[in-house]
C-alpha cells in the first residue's frame, strides 16, 4: 500500500503523549505496539535507575517484537539513570527522551539511528560534557551547540555519513551564512535552520526525501534553494518569512503545498506549480506582495482558504469570480443574485463563496468534482442546490448556516461529505437539515449522521445503496452498526468517538477506510471484516480531498496508524474479535494496523459459498437452514449465514444460496 510522507513523525508525537493502545510491560519498561504488529516502542521506563541496556528484541506471550523507537520523555527526569546502551535496532529517539536525567553519564547510540527529536538529551552530563559547536549522534547531527558562541561569517560542512539534521539543530544560528550538506543527508528536521537569517543560499541533495516544515522560516537572507527533486511535498511553514526569496523550483515530484509554505515571501514574483499537486494548503503563499504570475495546473483539486491573499496576482484580478487554474478560489466584490459558476472548473476553493449572503442562485458545472470547506458557509439566501452528476466531495461546513437551503439534489457520484468534524455540520442550521426525519441522515449516497432519539436496542442498520460513512455519519450512541454491500468507502472518521459500538461489520465491498475511521470505539468486540486487506486502502491513502492529515516529514514505517481502531485509553484492540474469511487470517496479521488485533479468527461464510450448514456441499439443507434462521431471528449463526457480506440475515441470503444452486 502506498505510503506518502507527509504522515510521519508528529502522528508519533501525538501517538506517544498517551497511553498507547496494545501495550504490555517487560519488567520496569513499557511497550505499545506498532501498526505493522512485529515492532514496538519503548513507552516508559519506570522507575529504573544505574545501567541500562535495552532489548533488541521483547516477548509478550507467545510472541516477539523488535525494538525500533524511544517515545516522547520515556525516561523524563529519571534522575538514578547513570548509563544506557540503545540497541542497533532502534532506528527512531523521540522528544525529551532522556531530558532532565542528571546522573546520566555514559549513552551508546547506534549509527541505524534515523530519527532523534530535540532536547532528547538536554540537562544530562553526558550531553553538558560536549563542546560547544555541530554535535553528533551516531549519525545524526543533533543540533549546534551553543548559538551565541558561533563567530561572524561561519561555513558549515556536515561530516560525510550523516544521515539525519535534527529538529532545531540550527535553530537561532544567526551567524551562518553557509553551510553544505552531503549526499548522505536523507532527513531534515522541524525548523532546522529557523532565524538563520544570515543564510543566503542553500543545496538540498537529491538524498534528502524526508522534510520537515518551517526547515527554512525566518531566513530573512535566503535568496535561492535548489530543493531535492523527488520530494512529495513542501511542508507548511517552509519557507515562511523569506522575504529575500527571489525564484524558486518547485519540483515536479510535489504533490501537497502545505499551509503557509511560502507565507510573506515577499520577493517572489512568479511560481509555477507543477502538474502532479493536489492541493495548496492556507495562506501558502499570502503577503507575497510582489507575486503577480501564478500557474495552476489542472490537477488542483483542493485549495484552501487564503492560499493567494494579498498577492499581486490576486489584486490584479478584475472583480466577479477568481479562477486559479480549474479552481474557483474566490469572489472579488459583493456577489448577489445568480452566480454561474464556469464549465471546467473542478473544484471550489476552501471559504471561497464564504459569508456571500446575496447569492440567491448558483448554477454549478458539470465539470465539478470537490466542493472545500466552508466554501459557502452563511449564504443564506441560497434556497436550491442541484449539484452536478460528477460530484464527489463536499468540505467542512460547506453549506452551513445556509438557513433558507430547502431543496437539495444529491448525486449518486458523491462520496465524501465532511472530513474533520461531524459530517452533518455541512448542511446544519439549514432548512433542510431541519426537515429531514429522525434516523440515519444522508446526504444521497453518503450517511452524515444521526437525528433524533436511537432505538431502544441502539442497533442501526445503514440502508442499502448507500455508498460511504461520512465523519461520525451513523452518530456516536449506538451499539451495533449494521453497513449493506453496498458500501465502498468508510470517510475519515466514520465511526470516531462511538464509544458505545460493540461490534460492525466491513462488507467485501469496501475499498477505503480513512483516518481514524475508528478512532475512540472503545467498547468494540467483534468486527466481521469480509474484504481482502490487500484491496482496501487506509488512512490518508483513502483520502479524496484536502490536505493530509498529518504534514510532518518522518516516514511511517513504524507507527502511522497507531491509533487507527481505537483511543488512547482502552485496549480494545486486545479484547475485540477481528472475524475475517478463511484462509484470510495470515493476510490480517500481516496486514498495517490488522496486525495489531491479536483476536484474528477465520470463521466467517463457509469454505464453500453457500454452504451455510457446513457439510461442504450446497443443497436445499442450506436454505432450510437459513430459513431457520431467519424466522427465529437466530444471530449465533450470522457467520455462516451470512451469505452477503452485510452483517445480518435477511431474504437476501436465502437468494444468494438459490443462485448458487441455480449455478449463478
Amino acid at each position: 500500500m502506498k505510503r506518502f510522507i507527509f504522515l510521519i513523525a508528529t502522528m508519533a508525537m501525538l501517538a506517544m503523549n498517551a497511553t498507547a493502545n496494545v501495550t504490555f510491560n517487560v519488567g520496569e519498561l513499557r511497550f505499545w505496539v506498532c501498526d505493522d504488529g512485529k515492532s514496538v516502542f519503548l513507552q516508559k521506563g519506570g522507575n529504573i535507575s544505574g545501567d541500562l541496556y535495552i532489548p533488541q528484541i521483547v516477548n509478550d506471550g507467545d510472541k516477539d517484537y523488535t525494538v525500533v523507537g524511544i517515545s516522547i520523555s520515556a525516561f523524563y527526569k529519571n534522575t538514578g539513570l547513570t548509563s544506557v546502551y540503545i540497541p542497533n535496532t532502534v532506528k527512531y529517539i523521540f522528544r525529551a527522551a532522556f531530558y532532565g536525567c542528571t546522573s546520566l553519564n555514559n549513552v551508546t547510540v547506534p549509527n541505524t539511528l534515523e530519527f532523534l527529536g530535540d532536547d532528547v538529551f538536554y540537562n544530562t552530563p553526558w550531553f553538558n560534557a560536549k563542546p560547544n559547536g555541530p554535535v553528533y549522534i551516531g549519525k545524526t547531527l543533533y543540533v549546534y551547540k551553543n548559538p551565541s558562541s558561533m563567530p561572524a561569517g561561519t561555513n558549515i560542512v556536515i561530516q560525510d555519513g550523516t544521515t539525519h539534521i535534527a529538529r532545531y539543530a540550527f535553530m537561532n544560528c544567526s551567524n551562518l551564512s553557509s553551510i553544505h550538506i552531503p549526499n548522505s543527508v536523507t532527513s531534515i528536521g522541524d525548523l532546522a535552520f529557523v532565524n538563520c537569517t544570515s543564510l543566503t543560499s542553500l543545496t538540498i541533495p537529491n538524498s534528502a526525501i524526508n522534510l520537515g516544515p518551517g526547515v527554512f522560516k525566518g531566513c530573512t537572507h535566503l535568496t535561492s534553494v535548489t530543493l531535492p527533486s523527488s520530494i512529495p511535498s513542501i511542508p507548511p511553514h517552509f519557507f515562511n518569512n523569506c522575504n529575500a526569496l527571489t525564484s524558486v523550483t518547485i519540483p515536479s515530484s510535489i504533490e501537497t503545498i502545505g499551509d503557509h509554505a511560502f507565507y510573506a515571501c515577499n520577493h517572489l514574483t512568479s511560481v509555477v506549480i507543477p502538474n502532479k499537486v493536489k492541493a495548496i494548503g492556507n495562506n501558502a503563499f499570502a503577503e507575497c506582495t510582489h507575486l503577480t504570475d501564478i500557474t495552476v495546473p489542472s490537477s488542483v483539486r483542493f485549495i484552501d482558504f487564503d492560499a493567494f491573499t494579498n498577492t499581486a496576482w490576486l489584486n490584479n484580478q478584475p472583480n466577479g469570480i477568481v479562477y486559479a487554474g480549474p479552481v474557483a478560489y474566490t469572489y472579488k466584490g459583493t456577489p448577489s443574485g445568480i452566480i454561474t459558476i464556469n464549465e471546467g472548473t473542478t473544484a471550489i476553493a476552501s471559504k471561497a463563496f464564504y459569508e456571500c449572503s446575496g447569492i440567491t442562485v448558483l448554477r454549478l458545472p458539470n465539470s465539478l468534482n470537490y466542493i472545500g470547506d466552508n466554501a459557502f458557509q452563511g449564504c443564506s439566501s441560497l434556497t436550491y442546490l442541484n449539484f452536478p452528476s460528477n460530484l464527489k466531495a463536499i468540505g467542512d461546513y460547506a453549506f452551513n448556516r445556509c438557513t433558507n437551503l430547502t431543496e437539495i439534489t444529491f448525486p449518486n457520484s458523491l462520496i465524501s461529505v465532511g472530513c474533520n468534524t461531524y459530517a452533518s455540520n455541512v448542511f446544519y442550521l439549514t432548512q433542510w437539515y431541519e426537515e429531514q426525519p429522525d434516523g440515519i441522515l444522508y446526504a444521497g449516497p453518503v450517511a452524515i449522521g444521526y437525528k433524533g432519539t436511537y432505538p431502544d436496542d441502539r442497533t442501526i442498520t445503514v440502508k442499502e445503496g448507500t455508498k460511504a460513512i461520512g465523519a461520525r455519519g451513523v452518530g456516536t450512541g449506538a451499539t451495533k452498526v449494521i453497513l449493506p454491500n453496498t458500501i465502498t468507502t468508510l470517510g475519515k472518521r466514520a465511526f470516531q468517538d462511538c464509544s458505545k459500538m460493540t461490534e460492525v461489520n466491513i462488507p467485501q465491498s469496501v475499498t477505503d477506510i480513512g483516518y481514524l475511521a475508528f478512532e475512540g470505539v472503545t467498547s468494540l468486540k467483534h468486527i466481521y471484516a469480509y474484504v481482502d486487506p490487500a484491496n482496501v486502502k487506509l488512512g490518508d491513502d483513502a483520502i479524496i480531498m484536502g490536505m493530509p492529515e498529518l504534514d510532518d516529514y518522518y516516514d511511517k514505517i513504524s507507527y502511522g496508524l497507531c491509533f487507527y481502531f481505537t483511543n488512547t485509553s482502552s485496549n480494545c484492540m486486545d479484547d475485540c474479535v477481528l472475524h475475517v474469511l478463511p484462509g484470510k487470517e495470515e493476510s490480517f496479521a500481516n496486514a498495517w494496523s490488522w496486525a495489531r488485533f491479536k483476536n484474528i479468527v477465520g470463521d466467517l461464510g463457509a469454505s464453500v459459498t453457500g454452504d451455510v450448514n457446513g457439510d461442504g456441499t450446497v443443497t436445499a439443507a442450506d436454505v432450510t437452514a437459513l430459513y431457520d434462521y431467519l424466522l427465529n431471528n437466530d444471530e449465533t449463526h450470522i457467520v455462516n449465514g451470512d451469505q452477503t457480506g452485510d452483517g445480518i440475515i435477511t431474504a437476501a441470503d436465502i437468494t444468494a444460496v438459490y443462485n448458487v444452486l441455480l449455478g449463478s
